[in-house]
């Protein structure tokens, strides 16, 4: 189903631009505190209809070397198994490596970029933003998107304050809704 794809695409899809905002050799992770969350809306319009799905990533073990991350997603209203990735503390952070997964292949050309104040919820961020045209296979299935996404250090692990992309397959919109510690 063409559906299924777009969680792992979207995040695809922005990686190599979120981790543009880091410095060389950072990891977002490395100063997270176990209970460090963020959480996000997304919503996909495909042929007409609009899908709406939440994740929610926390940071739910951390050592000097590694944090365990845990991903909950729900997706028309049904809560998704989470899953928990590791992630190498004493490496810089590979958003694109990372969202990959070996799945998808693709090339990314910026085509602009710039400063912007972004209102979510009753915070303004002062967000760094990057555009982009973007051609990705995902096993066989061609993906040309046109891409923007607001980021910025305010926002814990990720980074990651909205995404907008236009495909030819689908819309998605993506927005913090929340961060913090859980603790």
């Amino acid at each position: 189903m063409r559906i299924r794809l777009f969680p792992f695409a979207v995040v695809f899809l922005f990686a190599p631009m979120a981790s543009s905002g880091q410095e060389k050799g950072d990891n977002p992770y490395k100063e997270a505190k176990v209970g460090d969350y963020v959480a996000f809306k997304m919503t996909t319009s495909v042929m007409g209809k609009d899908i709406e799905m939440t994740m929610k990533q926390t940071v739910t073990a951390k050592s000097d070397t590694e944090a365990t991350v845990k991903t909950a997603v729900a997706f028309m209203g049904t809560e998704l198994p989470g899953q928990s990735s590791k992630i190498d503390l004493t490496k810089p952070y590979d958003f694109t490596a990372a969202a990959m997964q070996g799945k998808q292949k693709g090339k990314f050309e910026k085509t602009g970029e710039g400063k912007e104040k972004l209102k979510v919820g009753d915070k303004t961020y002062e967000c760094t933003w990057m555009s982009g045209k973007v051609v990705a296979d995902n096993k066989g299935m061609k993906i040309e998107s046109d891409v923007k996404v607001w980021f910025t250090k305010a926002v814990p692990l990720s980074g990651l304050v909205k995404m907008e992309m236009k495909s030819n397959l689908a819309n998605v919109q993506m927005e913090l809704t929340g961060s913090g510690n859980e603790k």
